[in-house]
């Protein structure tokens, strides 16, 4: 009923009556989840490539003074890096040399640069869906960064720490995760229903339930009967008669 309250007894009345659905609800969620994963999203694939950019200083007063400015900038060269001044020739050096092609706001989406506190070193990272491709989209960002920020800011030390290499793995889609997910939602969605089901059912399936929930005083119990049994006997009845009016007839010509 709906006023019902839900309570331990509830969950274990629910579990019991609806446990098929459940089931079936959180095997679906698993299978959505695992059709999605393996032959729906795009696995992508992560590289990234470590530069330093400092200042030569020979007088040691003002080298700290100069590296603080360095870490400064860094925000400077992540708008470089993000904008045409860098992908521009990016995108020209990938299709001539390596025959890659992306559009600039492709390779401005697959971009990101993260940097640690207080550090020169920052990272240029290539979200792309080929493992080699974005290795090779990596360094060459990296290079025409190079380039670039000589011209720009009349900046010449610039080093690539750590270039980039082919990842092994995809970054995404995590599969664990994703059947995770999928599993949890199915058995939530399958516990929802249930409930659903549970507490707008207005049946009485016991007697137990009127007596001690209305009140009622119970006066004896009546046997059900199932609607095919019973036309299966009223038919038997009907041919039955027929043959013994039969019989009546034969025996009443005999006589005559």
């Amino acid at each position: 009923m709906m006023d019902q309250t839900v309570s331990f007894d509830f969950f274990i009345r629910l579990v019991r009556e609806y446990w098929r659905a459940i089931v079936s609800f959180t095997v679906v969620g698993l299978i959505v989840a695992a059709g999605l994963t393996f032959f729906v999203i795009t696995p992508k694939y992560q590289s990234s490539v470590q530069i330093l950019v400092n200042r030569k200083n020979t007088n040691a007063a003002t080298e700290y003074a100069g590296q603080q400015a360095d870490v400064q900038m860094i925000t400077t060269y992540k708008e470089l890096i993000a904008g045409q001044v860098v992908l521009k020739p990016t995108q020209q050096q990938l299709s001539e040399r390596y025959g890659i092609e992306r559009s600039l706001n492709t390779l401005k989406s697959e971009v990101s640069v993260t940097s640690t506190t207080n550090s020169q070193v920052f990272s240029i990272a290539v979200t792309d869906t080929d493992a080699k491709a974005s290795a090779t989209i990596a360094n060459q960002i990296a290079r025409s960064f190079k380039n670039q920020v000589q011209k720009v800011i009349k900046v010449n030390n610039v080093t690539i720490v750590a270039p980039a290499e082919t990842p092994n793995g995809a970054v995404s889609p995590k599969k664990h995760l994703n059947m995770l997910v999928g599993l949890v939602a199915g058995l939530l969605l399958g516990f929802f229903y249930a409930a659903i089901r549970m507490l707008t059912d207005r049946r009485v399936h016991d007697a137990d339930f009127l007596t001690d929930e209305l009140g009622l005083t119970s006066l004896g119990l009546v046997n059900h009967q199932h609607q095919y049994s019973i036309k299966k006997q009223v038919s038997n009845l009907t041919v039955a008669h027929p043959t013994h009016d039969n019989q009546i007839t034969s025996q009443t010509m005999k006589r005559v």
